[in-house]
């Protein structure tokens, strides 16, 4: 960062206004955003001379007024008589620019900029909606909830509000350094001038603590909040796979970047305020003594009217100081949220085909007898006296009515979820062979790569995940990555079809599963062509692997086993026609509890 660069800043204040203007914001609100900042500038002057004149009221009696106070008890006298005390008028006068102007125009201020990020919002809110689906982030809305739920906010908190408050801050400053240059030039001109230079130390001063570089913490915040919800998306396969350490140990990191960044940006402010407030009061010192002209004798007049002005000199420069380092950081969001979006372009899905011949059931692995569950506070139970039992290899299609507790029963299953009643087992497995793998209808990637994802953030082949992504089909996007599995999702996330995202969630859950994989409308997203050749080629790679087949095609209960129906927390037989008769209409050919 160069040390004019917080220079500018300055073009931020009228580039927010313009946002806001395209945001809906009409142009006599704008106008009376700027009316209001003026008139608030010009009260606290006005009432910082106030002080100074009233100290300079308040000095003992019969010593001989100079330099600007005679001037003014002059006017006074010339205006209202020598006899006539001003102190009462000028303690209503402060009393009334403080106490009543300054909190109305604060006030109307502040509902103006309510109405302005209702506008941001909205705008940003439509703006998402009305955004082509191919320019979406991905299918969790990751972006869109930043961009409405995150970056709105930070504009209006870290761009239009310091925008505003350096705008009414330099205009304050401006006016009482103009009043000083009046009254007292050459010792205001030197005033100026420290200024100045206070300004450049405070920026060297920023390199140094900065390591000459850009701090931005919004990236890990952005980041941080991805881990979470990303997480909580994926918390099945989190506990089904033992990740929680593993994701504790990816967002550490991220948080202490975030931390730091925080720090950093704090301990810059905390150093700077001090060192130029020091620089200031010392200024303020050498300012009086030359406005008293070298006789050795203070002039309290002078020093009256720069400690008045100095008190609102001081909060002033702090203000705009702060001001500056908060657009400072927020600029780089501000960029973002305002250049045109890059269309992307969703390139075609290409399905890998497999053939598979069918293989029969082999010994059991896991029974249950007699489940119950109900969930606490349930006046009734959601699995009642359900049995099942599953194979090695066999493929078990379970439909059935939505709401009616198969996500449930899936719970059950992968151990999510411990039932009341009846027992679950697995038979002749020992602990470390229990692998299963778990995919839903949606698929959550996390931040990483795509080793990562596969993976679930643990230890896998190479040869695992290779031939997890040939099943699923989407080996062909292996090969047009630069980098292979250690592409970062980022780069490729915004170009993945719904079609390719599910599938690297059916590769993800094919990589993990041992003995048991459990697809709960995992394959909605495929086309039905898609859908069969994934389970040829599943059926065909892994013959030894159970499937627990949840589906609402009946299209997909041709590739099982056997199929069951749930219905009042109990599963029974359901038969599937082998072949459909393409002449019945598919709304036809669906039962009635699919």
């Amino acid at each position: 960062m160069k040390l004019v660069k917080p220079f500018a800043l300055f073009d931020l204040p009228p580039r927010a206004l313009a946002f806001v203007r395209r945001c809906g914001a009409s142009t006599s609100s704008i106008v009376s955003m700027l009316t209001l900042l003026l008139a608030k500038a010009a009260i606290d002057t006005f009432c910082a001379l106030l002080v100074a004149i009233l100290l300079g009221t308040l000095l003992p009696t019969g010593r001989t007024p100079s330099g600007w106070y005679a001037q003014l008890e002059t006017q006074w006298a010339a205006f209202a008589g020598s006899g006539v005390s001003p102190l009462p008028l000028l303690v209503v006068a402060l009393v009334l620019g403080k106490g009543v102007l300054a909190p109305l125009l604060s006030a109307a201020r502040s509902r103006l900029i309510d109405a302005w990020t209702l506008m941001i919002s909205l705008s940003i809110f439509q703006h998402e909606l009305t955004r082509p689906v191919a320019q979406l982030s991905n299918t969790t809305a990751q972006g869109s909830n930043v961009a409405v739920n995150y970056m709105a906010p930070r504009i209006v908190i870290g761009t239009l509000l310091p925008s505003l408050e350096l705008l009414t801050e330099v205009l304050v400053v401006t006016l009482l350094l103009c009043v000083l240059l009046a009254l007292e030039p050459l010792a205001t001109a030197m005033l100026l001038g420290a200024l100045l230079l206070a300004a450049g130390v405070g920026g060297a001063l920023s390199l140094v603590l900065n390591d000459i570089r850009e701090t931005r913490r919004g990236e890990s915040q952005v980041l941080m909040q991805r881990w979470v919800t990303d997480s909580i998306a994926c918390l099945r396969e989190i506990h089904l796979y033992g990740r929680v350490q593993a994701v504790l140990e990816r967002y550490y990191p991220v948080a202490k970047r975030f931390a730091r960044a925080t720090a950093r940006e704090r301990t810059l402010m905390e150093v700077q305020s001090p060192v130029m407030e020091l620089f200031f009061l010392m200024m303020l010192v050498l300012c009086v003594l030359v406005a008293s002209k070298g006789s050795g004798q203070t002039d309290l007049h002078a020093m009256a009217l720069f400690s008045a002005v100095g008190l609102r000199l001081l909060p002033g420069f702090r203000r705009v100081l702060l001001s500056l380092q908060t657009l400072r950081f927020s600029r780089p969001y501000f960029e973002e949220l305002t250049s045109p979006d890059s269309p992307y372009r969703t390139p075609p899905a290409g399905p890998q085909q497999h053939a598979a011949p069918a293989r029969a059931p082999l010994q059991p692995v896991l029974l249950c007898e007699a489940l119950q569950y109900r969930y606490p506070q349930a006046s009734q139970a959601v699995i009642h006296n359900l049995n099942l039992s599953i194979a090695q290899g066999e493929w078990l299609g379970l439909v059935g009515e939505s709401g009616v507790g198969k996500s449930t029963l899936v719970d059950v299953l992968i151990g999510e979820l411990q039932p009341n009643h009846g027992t679950l087992q697995w038979l002749d497995l020992p602990v470390e062979r229990r692998t299963i793998g778990y995919a839903a209808s949606g698929t959550t990637l996390i931040p990483g790569t795509l080793r990562d994802n596969l993976a679930f953030l643990g230890c896998s082949a190479e040869q695992t995940l290779s031939d997890a992504l040939a099943i699923a089909g989407v080996d062909a996007l292996l090969n047009r990555l630069p980098q292979g599995l250690d592409t970062p999702v980022e780069a490729f996330e915004q170009q993945l079809s719904s079609g390719e995202r599910q599938r690297i969630g059916l590769a993800r859950a094919v990589a993990h599963a041992q003995v048991l994989l459990v697809l709960d409308e995992a394959t909605a997203a495929l086309d039905q062509l898609s859908e069969s050749r994934f389970l040829q080629a599943l059926r065909a790679a892994r013959p030894e692997l159970a499937v627990v087949l949840i589906t609402h095609r009946l299209t997909a209960l041709h590739h099982t086993d056997r199929n069951v129906l749930m219905a009042d927390g109990a599963l029974t037989d359901f038969i599937c026609s082998p072949e459909p008769d393409p002449a019945i209409d598919f709304a036809e050919r669906s039962h009635p509890w699919i």
